[in-house]
């Protein structure tokens, strides 16, 4: 991965004859790396030429990214190195939750011991008025955020019978068809979202999909959204990468569901907690479902929740999770 980031630096540094490009920030994968390699750098970066790459050069190129693309592909892009949790601004609005849980607590123990405390007094409601509460936008009380497609609706433009451009529709985060019961309606894993979005996810696990035109997700609107589908897969927007995977890991903790279940691994699914950690975006919703709902989710509220529970899933998620094990 050092190799590849040294080599775009050289890149990017190098001007090409008669020509400007923008570049956006994609995932690298074994397909597109070579023709994609200055589309890595940042959404706003530009590159303005007058001189050419010479053979020699774009030969180098290639032999030191085609030995070490495996490591990109395996690696996912992620960090895998032992993390330490940031620290966000926005508290609890239930600072004394989680004072029956013992400190010394880890793996089933501590599974077990959150899903009795979160299966206390809940209640759950497939009310559009929870959602409209839940995801009420921080810079407009009269429209929410969607999940995927990261805009802000009014919270009227709910979809009906007969969709439309820019409406929204209620996103289980784990798909409706693969449960029952309370989970179908539990505000924690169900997120406003634009309805084309969502539907273009369906039932798919959360995975890695290729960052390809023709794999990119358009929205009601027409806009080109940063998630990605296949046939198989379905790969949010960063922003939500971490949610969906907490949100996963509640549903496994609340109701039993597997992780594999909504992901392509298990791993995949930590690896996507541990590097997208939750933010005060994240901790004012879980306020707000706890408002209306009356539980909470345990991985947003204490992310060491995530390595004791979830550390030991694999090498690279226990490497990771060096810090709270």
């Amino acid at each position: 991965m050092k190799r590849i980031t040294s080599l775009l630096l050289i890149v990017a540094t190098i001007t090409l004859s008669g020509c400007a490009s923008s570049a956006t920030s994609i995932s690298p994968t074994s397909e597109d790396l070579n023709s994609e390699i200055i589309a890595l750098s940042s959404a706003t970066t530009s590159v303005e030429s007058t001189s050419i790459i010479s053979t020699t050069s774009i030969a180098i190129l290639s032999s030191e990214l085609s030995t070490s693309v495996s490591e990109v592909v395996s690696s996912s892009s992620l960090n895998e190195a032992a993390i330490l949790f940031p620290t966000i601004t926005i508290v609890s609005n239930a600072p004394n939750y989680y004072t029956s849980i013992s400190d010394s607590l880890t793996g089933t123990s501590l599974k077990n011991a959150l899903n009795s405390l979160i299966s206390s007094g809940v209640s759950t409601s497939y009310a559009w008025s929870r959602f409209q509460s839940a995801d009420q936008s921080l810079n407009d009380t009269s429209k929410v955020l969607t999940i995927y497609a990261r805009y802000e609706y009014s919270k009227t433009a709910t979809v009906g019978s007969a969709a439309a451009p820019n409406q929204w529709n209620r996103e289980h985060t784990y798909p409706d068809s693969k449960i029952t019961g309370a989970a179908e309606s539990d505000n924690h894993h169900i997120f406003a979202d634009d309805w084309k979005t969502n539907s273009i996810r369906g039932n798919k696990p959360f995975g890695l999909v290729q960052h390809l035109d023709a794999n990119r997700v358009i929205d009601s609107g027409g806009r080109h959204t940063a998630n990605y589908s296949n046939n198989t897969f379905f790969e949010p927007n960063d922003a939500a990468k971490g949610e969906v995977a907490r949100a996963t890991m509640y549903m496994n903790t609340m109701y039993g569901y597997p992780l594999e279940g909504n992901f392509q691994t298990a791993e995949l699914a930590v690896l996507w907690a541990l590097n997208y950690p939750v933010d005060d975006w994240a901790m004012i919703r879980n306020n707000r479902v706890y408002t209306n709902q009356h539980n909470r989710n345990p991985y947003i509220d204490n992310q060491a929740f995530i390595c004791k529970v979830y550390g030991n899933t694999t090498a690279k998620t226990t490497q990771m999770c060096a810090n709270y094990l």
